[in-house]
């Protein structure tokens, strides 16, 4: 699959909830004065309901962007809800067969899901253009981004201004993949959940009360998942708080999950619903070395 580059046409879908015209007017500006051209999936502005169209209509503007060779690579313009009504309208022959970049978080990470046990293509967890380039975006986002689509070369995960945690100091090696605990949690069980198999697991969220962060957790764990993978990435978990004062705070529950696990575990990674926001590569291969307390990208 080849990388991003300016000039470059990005095509916008909205795979969930539906879109605000003036803050997607402000994205398209944006990303052309960046230097790339913008191509709208036609359902893009439509609304059915709280969607951006009919589940057939956003399914089909991926399903043309895939396909449309003019596009280089696919960018989603919001998340919300509504990737996962929409899987079993994928055409995965198309996509498997015309690989390119695709981006987006949250929601979308039932479509990275299904991309990489259907398609076996590599997503990137990273901005979208109504969430992060109308209006104020920020530049941080934007180098960070522009940075891991157009590397070839292997590269250290840093985040911006605030420090990376580490559990312990085991090292563990494996393609990255995840996204949001709730969206993957949904799609447990399912023909579009993943292999955890030697994995490093990355999970994010947003507005989950610790409890549910916790029980999340209890059920990737009962599943054997936390012995399966070869390390875990905990990323940004933003409103996630007590919704009591006898809850369990979220760093009680990431302890109470990680301290004894036997694999290694990093938490405070920027990347998720947050700014700045670190673009990450799913099925990229990725070294956790707990020691040198390095996140390491392996090209």
């Amino acid at each position: 699959m080849k990388r991003l580059k300016v000039g470059d046409t990005i095509g916008l879908v909205s795979p969930a909830s539906s879109v605000n015209k003036d803050k997607l007017k402000s994205a398209i500006e944006n990303l052309e004065k960046l230097g790339f051209k913008v191509k709208v999936g036609k359902s893009v502005e439509n609304i059915w309901y709280s969607f951006a169209g009919t589940d057939e209509e956003r399914a089909t503007d991926i399903n043309n962007f895939f396909q449309d060779k003019d596009v280089d690579a696919i960018m989603c313009v919001r998340g919300g809800y509504g990737g996962i009504r929409m899987l079993s309208l994928l055409d995965y022959e198309v996509i498997k067969n015309n690989p390119k970049p695709f981006i987006g978080y949250s929601d979308v990470t039932s479509l990275h899901m299904a991309f990489f046990k259907k398609c076996n293509l590599k997503t990137f967890h990273g901005p979208m253009a109504v969430s992060n380039f109308s209006e104020d975006y920020s530049l941080d986002t934007l180098d960070d981004f522009i940075k891991v689509m157009t590397s070839n070369e292997s590269y250290t995960i840093k985040n911006f201004y605030e420090k990376i945690y580490f559990y312990n100091t085991l090292k563990g090696r494996g393609q990255l993949v995840g996204g949001n605990l709730a969206v993957l949690v949904s799609n447990l069980g399912t023909e579009f959940d993943l292999e955890y198999d030697n994995k490093i697991l990355f999970l994010e969220d947003i507005g989950e009360s610790t409890y549910k962060v916790d029980r999340m957790l209890w059920q990737l764990k009962n599943l054997g998942i936390f012995d399966k993978v070869s390390g875990i990435v905990l990323g940004d978990f933003k409103n996630c708080d007590k919704s009591s004062e006898d809850d369990m705070s979220l760093q009680d529950v990431f302890y109470s999950h990680f301290k004894d696990l036997k694999k290694p575990v990093c938490y405070n990674l920027k990347s998720g619903h947050c700014t700045p926001m670190l673009t990450l590569e799913f099925g990229e291969i990725l070294e956790i070395d707990g020691e040198k307390e390095e996140i390491i990208v392996i090209k």
